[in-house]
């Protein structure tokens, strides 16, 4: 009953630690009974006995509470506990004002004339049903029926396509974003330390979008394309005439360090060659634009757009590919950083930031790490693999229970 040193303990079992103490005082030590049922002080235990009569009062009290926890109206509260369910596994956020506008509205229609909506009502509703003001930490559930039935009709766009195509001609690009530098508002310090110290890097708030291809037979395309955020749009001339850009990553820039059609029609132009193939990609929206459009079709190409919401279990890049590219950088990084953790800036005292061709170093070595295991594995386990039917994939039992 008492498993683990707690810091609240109810009152009822202040009474009974209070009571075994009481009676075998003459066997047991204060200290000894404060281990026996996991009591942080025993000192707490010689204050229970002292207020025993007052902490019995109390537990009278709440039972009497518990007693008398019923409402007058069960019908109304049943119908509206039904409504507040529905309401809520729809993921829509329900507040006291719209419980008691609803109670209104049941009990107008039952031809409840005695009924009260006020605090006592809603305190008693609450505890009765357990009902606890919580923050949202979770989207809403999705896909629900519409977006359901276009994934039930990706799937069998994706079969009817598939056998047109070998593993070598179908594709799928996606962009991803990561900080400049690893940042953490967290450190290990020393226990009792009252003031927690920390420094920024001069890239604290910096990132950078990287775009990445890969094929269903395995390979990666082979330049991944990083994408600057720069102030004035473009990285400085003598600065990008000191970059060692290596063969499997190409360099843009622009303001907002995002991706937009411009720069991802001049990728998709450079990288892709001209012949039967098929895209799968998903809608972010400069996907979408004439501008792609134009260049998918210059490059007689067929495209598969993923429904949106569901690129976690469609789309191959996100299956397992950008979470191990990732992962790869941020171990760079902080490799980097540990060896170079002594640097800092003479002016601002703050960690010295990666510069630009440590970064495309870090991008450039996290890209030939990932292998053309993985690339398949992340074709196979979104279906979107060979010239055979895609088999459902074994990680998705979510993705069924969605399209059921």
């Amino acid at each position: 009953m008492y498993k683990g040193k707690r810091k609240y303990i109810e009152i009822w079992q202040k009474v009974e630690i209070a009571e075994f103490y009481i009676q075998h005082q003459n066997e047991m030590s204060m200290r000894d009974v404060a281990a026996k049922f996991h009591v942080n002080s025993f000192s707490s235990i010689s204050e229970w006995v002292n207020k025993l009569d007052e902490l019995k009062k109390s537990v009278k009290s709440d039972k009497k509470l518990k007693l008398e926890s019923f409402t007058q109206f069960p019908e109304l509260e049943k119908e509206l506990v039904h409504w507040f369910t529905a309401i809520r596994e729809q993921g829509i956020q329900v507040l006291r004002s719209t419980i008691e506008e609803k109670a209104k509205s049941l009990a107008a229609e039952m031809g409840l004339a005695r009924f009260g909506c006020g605090d006592k009502w809603w305190q008693g509703f609450r505890t009765r049903n357990n009902l606890s003001f919580r923050k949202i930490n979770a989207s809403s559930i999705k896909p629900i029926e519409k977006e359901a039935e276009l994934v039930r009709q990706y799937l069998d766009d994706l079969a009817s396509l598939l056998p047109q195509f070998v593993p070598s001609n179908i594709y799928n690009f996606d962009e991803t974003r990561f900080d400049w530098d690893v940042k953490s508002k967290f450190t290990y310090d020393f226990k009792g330390t009252q003031r927690i110290l920390g420094v920024q890097s001069a890239k604290m708030n910096h990132f950078i979008t990287v775009m990445l291809m890969i094929r269903a037979d395995g390979e990666k395309m082979p330049a991944a394309l990083l994408i600057f955020q720069e102030k004035n749009g473009q990285i400085p001339n003598l600065v990008r005439e000191r970059l060692n850009i290596p063969e499997n990553v190409i360099i843009k820039s622009n303001k907002s360090g995002y991706i937009s059609d411009q720069i991802l029609n001049d990728y998709l132009r450079t990288i892709l060659r001209r012949e039967n193939q098929l895209l799968i990609y998903d809608q972010a929206g400069s996907h979408k634009t004439i501008m792609i459009s134009n260049a998918i079709s210059d490059l007689d190409a067929t495209k598969i757009v993923i429904p949106g919401g569901c690129t976690k279990y469609l789309q191959p890049l996100d299956a397992l590919v950008i979470a191990n590219f990732k992962s790869k950088t941020t171990d760079f990084r902080i490799k980097f950083q540990t060896e170079q953790i002594e640097r800092r800036s003479k002016r601002t005292g703050n960690l010295k930031a990666l510069d630009r061709q440590q970064l495309i170093n870090i991008a450039s070595k996290a890209w030939d790490a990932v292998s053309p295991q993985l690339v398949r594995k992340s074709f196979e386990l979104t279906g979107s693999y060979g010239v055979n039917h895609p088999k459902i994939f074994s990680h998705q039992v979510n993705m069924k229970k969605l399209i059921i």
